[in-house]
């Protein structure tokens, strides 16, 4: 008996360690689930920003060579035709990008205005003049410079950012040719169309940069910088959000549905190992309730056979110990011998038009003897002009004889039975209404679920020092419902407890072969 209790124990703790580490470990995976979405999304984001970045390069670097390579050449050809002598008004108020604001060109002794400027006049030529003042001493030979200078002066608090291209005149007189440079009409003219290829970029000021990152723009532009759009950083955000979102829901959901698999693998591992230790339990019950009777059968035959018994009263002591202990031995070969039937799905019935009445009280007045001896108060009540039911008769009987044997094994100080039989109805159908009450020691509210259970029997120490198998109300409730009743229990801990049988009458279609 011990031994199956410290295995059960042991399995249920090695169970729970089991569930404890696996329940970790999901958790685990789960964590790392969202982890991994998380940097996916991310890398994702990155990726597109990245991208990004490379086209605002892109746009940045074109910006510049397209500024140069036009911006050189509208200053070589006016250097040109200023060193043949031949500058046309007409050419030079429209041959030119709307970004150059004004020509400017210096003989080595006079500076000339060939375009006036839209603004700033005064202020473009004293930075010009200031740039001729520190131009260099030693001037190229007979080729014009390879390419523009830039030069970024700030006048009375607006910036300039002029261009300068030196080169040599006939007899190698000095030649430089200067022009301003509007950054609005470059944004305009040059950035603008890249800017249109490239979508999720914006160029603004640098102070008021605020983006992830940033692209300065080069030359005339060198106060701007490229960046992303607010509008894409917000939608990327939420795009990782959703994302993230996403991942972390089905991984949750997979959590879930791996905790709940683990949950249900956890129940069943204890649900085998409860049956597992109460078939133990059951084993030892078994061996312990067939070795009594057989013992107390042999020991009584033998004083009988011996002659030792001299008189009459004690024969007849003996006899009845014989029989009783003969009917208790049968009873449980019996309720052994269902149970193997209905666990392997074997059981079959004998179903006939029976006198409930009839049998409860055969099988009351078997009893009879044992509970006077006892000391029990009892008493049948069968109601008159009560309809027959289809059941089998023996099954019937072993029905009452498991009651009223639980009755005589779990009755406490006060020993009280009462079987009463009566008509009723349930869910539209006529019936004969069976309950057995006593006074006994109750039921746990906690066990009830377990009741009928095969191999269950209560943790209570009054429960545990009466012989059992387990199994006698789980014959019963499989026995009422293949006679298609219904079994109910009340209980109250140390009040007693009352079984209700309900068994539906005999109907004319029962009449039928087979039923």
């Amino acid at each position: 008996m011990t031994a199956p209790s410290t295995s059960r124990s042991g399995l249920y703790g090695s169970g729970r360690s089991a569930g404890a580490a696996a329940v970790l470990l999901a958790v685990a995976l789960a964590l790392a689930g969202v982890v991994l979405a998380v940097m996916q999304t991310r890398e994702l984001s990155a990726r597109l920003l990245t991208q990004l970045r490379q086209q605002a390069r892109h746009i940045a670097v074109t910006t510049g060579d397209l500024l140069r390579q036009q911006l050189t050449a509208a200053l070589r050809s006016i250097a040109y035709a200023r060193r043949s002598g031949s500058v046309d008004p007409a050419w030079l108020a429209g041959d030119f990008p709307e970004w150059m604001d004004g020509l400017y060109a210096w003989d080595g002794k006079t500076l000339t205005v060939l375009r006036a400027p839209a603004s700033a006049q005064d202020a473009v030529a004293e930075e010009v003049t200031r740039y001729l003042d520190t131009r260099p001493t030693e001037w190229p030979g007979d080729t014009l410079g390879v390419g523009p200078t830039l030069v970024f002066r700030v006048a009375d608090g607006q910036p300039l950012t002029l261009a300068f291209l030196q080169a040599t005149g006939g007899f190698g007189v000095p030649i430089v040719v200067a022009t301003r440079i509007l950054p609005e009409r470059v944004r305009t003219d040059l950035v603008a169309p890249l800017l249109a290829l490239a979508d999720g970029l914006e160029l603004v000021p640098a102070e008021h940069a605020g983006g992830p990152w940033l692209e300065r723009m080069p030359g005339a532009l060198g106060g701007w910088v490229l960046q992303p759009t607010p509008a894409l950083v917000q939608t990327e955000r939420w795009r990782v959000l959703a994302r993230t979102g996403v991942s972390s829901l089905l991984t949750l959901l997979a959590l879930l549905t791996l905790l709940g698999a683990m949950a249900l693998l956890v129940r069943l591992a204890r649900r085998e190992t409860m049956l597992a230790n109460m078939k133990a339990n059951f084993v030892a019950d078994v061996s312990h309730e067939l070795k009594t009777p057989l013992a107390l059968i042999r020991l009584f035959g033998e004083t009988l056979q011996s002659g030792r018994v001299t008189t009459e009263d004690k024969r007849r002591e003996y006899y009845e110990i014989i029989t009783r202990e003969s009917t208790r031995l049968t009873n449980l070969i019996n309720n052994i011998l269902d149970f193997a039937r209905i666990d392997a799905g074997r059981k079959e019935y004998s179903f006939q038009r029976t006198d409930a009445g009839q049998v409860v009280r055969e099988v009351y007045d078997a009893y009879r003897p044992e509970l006077e001896r006892q000391d029990f108060t009892h008493q049948l009540c069968i109601a008159e002009g009560l309809p027959p039911i289809r059941a089998d008769r023996d099954a019937l009987a072993q029905v009452l004889l498991n009651l009223i044997s639980n009755t005589l094994k779990y009755s406490g100080e006060e020993r009280y039975l009462r079987i009463e039989l009566d008509r009723d109805t349930r869910r539209g159908r006529r019936g004969v209404l069976i309950s057995v009450q006593d006074r006994g020691i109750g039921i746990r509210p906690e066990e009830r679920a377990h009741l009928f259970e095969g191999f269950f029997r209560s943790a209570d120490a009054q429960v545990r020092k009466q012989r059992g198998t387990g199994l006698g109300l789980a014959v019963v409730k499989y026995i009422v419902d293949a006679h298609q009743g219904t079994l109910d229990v009340e209980s109250r801990l140390v009040k007693g407890t009352t079984f209700r049988i309900f068994l539906p009458a005999w109907q004319e279609a029962d009449e039928a072969p087979g039923s």
